[in-house]
């Protein structure tokens, strides 16, 4: 059974994070790229808030015994085959997960372009995201 209190906390973290996202999300793509505080911020923020997606996705896969993810893309691509994502969800998932690799694992790849681009319109798709898991879930 899934734990909702666990989820609740991850949702909420997720609302912080997002929060701190908005206070950039008025930057120009110029102003962004010549603001380094800003982009460690914003991908610290990013960054986060898909941990703690994938947390929830993992934690729900598990306690409902709907198998045992080895990685966070079996964990998204389970969630999907039970019907709680889109396949285009699924797709902003694995997005999501690889740009967690890179800024975690293999830094000097980052585009910053892209992290603003994710920053002017990623937001949305995490909340539609985090809205399927709540209705489900909560």
């Amino acid at each position: 059974m899934v734990n909702k209190n666990a989820i609740i906390k991850r949702l909420e973290q997720i609302d912080r994070h997002l929060k701190r996202l908005a206070q950039y999300e008025d930057l120009s793509m110029k102003e962004f790229l010549g603001d380094s505080d800003a982009q460690d911020i914003v991908e610290y923020n990013l960054f986060q808030t898909v941990n703690h997606i994938i947390d929830i996705i993992q934690h729900i896969v598990v306690d409902e015994n709907y198998g045992y993810p080895e990685t966070a893309y079996d964990a998204a691509q389970i969630f999907y085959e039970k019907g709680f994502l889109t396949k285009r969800d699924l797709d902003i998932i694995k997005r999501m997960v690889g740009f967690r690799n890179i800024v975690g694992h293999d830094y000097v790849r980052l585009d910053k372009s892209m992290v603003f681009q994710i920053l002017k319109r990623g937001q949305k798709d995490i909340r539609s995201i985090t809205s399927k898991i709540t209705k489900k879930f909560l």
